[in-house]
């Protein structure tokens, strides 16, 4: 814009040019002008004022283009019909377009959703309508391909020279980034007001004065405030005027002036209520941006009703405990009570031994229950003078109700001592028994089961097996010694399985010195550190490398071998071997 000393000086070169006349002299004097002289200089001072408003537009124009680019604002103007004669090259970003002049001529409803820009347009004919604008408001806007925009706006009505209103302008600022973090903030905030007023235990934050900035809904409850505003900007000792609140002030005092936080205070304290409770503490200082304590945020639990019943649980463990031991000394009566009966007839060794007329027989056994009662379990029967009948039983389970299973088969076995000779019918006899005692659902579901009769005088062996491992024996031939599985013809199911089971026996003759390996299934399925099962195979090798070892030291052997195999020294199941050695007379 022209200064007023630079248009002095332009006028003064006029004068002096077409006049020949200093008009800036006191002296100066306009004698001999002529009136041609004087209209070339009027004109010459029209066209040099025509010069300087040509150039003042040009300048003002161009600055307001830089204005308009270096914006980093949306600015735009509209017609009366909403439709826009100039925007800049912000904007022009903002709507996606390479250059502002592809939007002159097109409106809001080119660039935003029908509703959005119905929105738009309603505002600005209310504004050509009633003059009136606004500043700096808050908008929202979905743009045409669903992308969510948020603008900060200031819309007045445009005026032409005539101070006639031609359309609106405005001013826009894209706030979208900022927007999001603040919806984003304020989500956060409300779900950690949610959480706060949710949890079950005290929660409140004081300033450094001690005045209470926040409390949670179950502070609120615990101290029968009507609501939470009422104590925002109270301190401690407004709501509990007693020695306790005091102390609280005191230790809060201390935590901000130190910024040493109490993490997980337990204590039985009487409290601000006068009541005795138990309850775990903590607090920390609250700190702003610049790591400076402002006040206190603290939590308090109360956990009473916890600690009674962990009371009530430790009482409940030590008598349990006594209970326990207690029955621990019964089962373990209980398990010598079981071993015992299964050891009658034999020595400390333990050795029995049994002759007759033709054979000779001694038998051995190794009992090892995983459990302090155990469903594997042998009996020896004396039959008659010169016949020996050997039972091997694997109950399914352990503990107690396997246990009493075995004794009660021990019982069912002296029901009926005409059909001991007969190891189908001693079967038949047990299975039929079983099963009306398997529809209990809590009865153990079935019952493997081997009897074996030696006849001393003849050395005929016969027996029945229902589901059982049948029993390794020694045979002599051409290629050797060796010991291999007994020849059992037919095995019947388990006990207990299935009503009016008819079980088969077989028989063979002894003819030469030999040893009978009868044995439960758990010493065959342990399993080796190789995650294999031991075997039958392992079983016939281990006894053949100690078949002329004493039986309790060959069953020793087999013992030490199914551990080392195992790499373990307690295995997963029971194990019942029992070994008869029959030598001819």
């Amino acid at each position: 814009m022209t200064t007023p000393s630079e248009l002095s000086a332009m006028l003064r070169e006029i004068g002096l040019e077409t006049l020949n006349v200093d008009i800036e002299s006191e002296d100066a004097s306009l004698e001999g002008l002529t009136m041609e002289r004087l209209k070339r200089a009027m004109q010459d001072a029209f066209d040099a004022g025509q010069a300087m408003r040509q150039k003042e537009s040009i300048e003002a124009n161009l600055l307001f283009w830089q204005l308009m680019e270096s914006l980093p604002d949306h600015v735009y103007f509209k017609d009366q019909r909403s439709r826009f004669t100039c925007i800049n090259h912000s904007m022009a970003r903002f709507f996606g377009l390479s250059h502002p002049d592809e939007a002159i001529g097109k409106s809001d409803f080119d660039f935003f959703q029908n509703e959005f820009a119905t929105t738009k347009f309603d505002a600005e004919q209310e504004i050509i309508q009633s003059g009136r604008g606004w500043h700096f408001r808050e908008e929202r806007d979905i743009q045409s391909d669903g992308s969510e925009k948020w603008v900060l706006t200031t819309k007045l009505p445009l005026r032409d020279l005539n101070e006639d209103i031609c359309g609106t302008f405005g001013i826009s600022r894209d706030i979208t980034k900022r927007k999001f973090t603040e919806i984003e903030l304020d989500r956060q905030r409300q779900l950690l007001e949610t959480i706060i007023q949710i949890l079950p235990c005290r929660i409140f934050a004081r300033n450094t004065k001690g005045e209470f900035l926040l409390i949670n809904e179950e502070y609120r409850n615990t101290f029968h405030i009507d609501a939470r505003e009422n104590v925002i900007g109270k301190k401690l000792t407004d709501l509990r005027d007693n020695e306790m609140a005091r102390q609280i002030e005191v230790q809060d005092a201390e935590i901000m002036g130190t910024g040493v936080p109490l993490i997980n205070e337990l204590e039985f304290t009487k409290g601000l209520l006068n009541v005795g409770r138990w309850a775990l503490s903590s607090k920390v200082p609250l700190k702003n941006s610049q790591g400076a304590i402002t006040g206190i945020v603290g939590m308090v639990m109360d956990i009473t009703e916890q600690k009674e019943a962990e009371q009530k649980a430790k009482a409940a463990g030590e008598e349990l405990a006594k209970k326990n031991h207690q029955f621990e000394a019964e089962l373990l009566v209980a398990r010598q009570l079981q071993e015992q009966l299964m050891a009658i007839g034999f020595d400390s060794q333990p050795m029995y031994a049994r002759s007759g007329n033709t054979w000779e027989l001694e038998a051995s056994y190794l009992y090892t229950p995983s459990h302090h009662l155990a469903g594997d379990f042998f009996y020896l029967i004396p039959i008659s003078e010169n016949r020996l009948g050997i039972l091997v039983c694997d109950v399914m389970g352990h503990g107690i109700k396997a246990a009493l299973v075995t004794m009660l088969i021990r019982g069912l076995m002296l029901e009926t001592p005409v059909l001991l000779a007969e190891p189908d019918k001693v079967m038949k006899h047990l299975n039929d028994s079983l099963v009306k005692l398997a529809e209990d659902p809590e009865f153990p579901r079935f019952v493997t089961a081997l009897y074996t009769v030696i006849d001393l005088n003849t050395g005929n062996v016969r027996l029945a097996s229902a589901g059982h491992p049948a029993p390794i024996w020694r045979v002599e031939d051409n290629s050797g010694s060796h010991f291999e599985l007994c020849p059992v013809e037919d095995i019947g199911p388990a006990l207990g399985l299935l009503p009016d089971e008819i079980f088969k026996g077989s028989q063979f003759e002894l003819t030469q010195k030999t040893e009978l390996l009868f044995y439960t299934d758990g010493i065959i399925e342990q399993k080796t550190k190789q995650g294999e099962e031991w075997g039958v195979e392992n079983l016939e090798e281990t006894v053949l490398d100690h078949e002329s070892d004493d039986l309790p030291e060959q069953l020793k052997a087999i013992s030490d071998e199914l551990k080392e195999s195992a790499g373990a020294e307690e295995l997963s199941d029971d194990v019942c071997i029992v070994a008869v050695r029959l030598l001819p007379n």
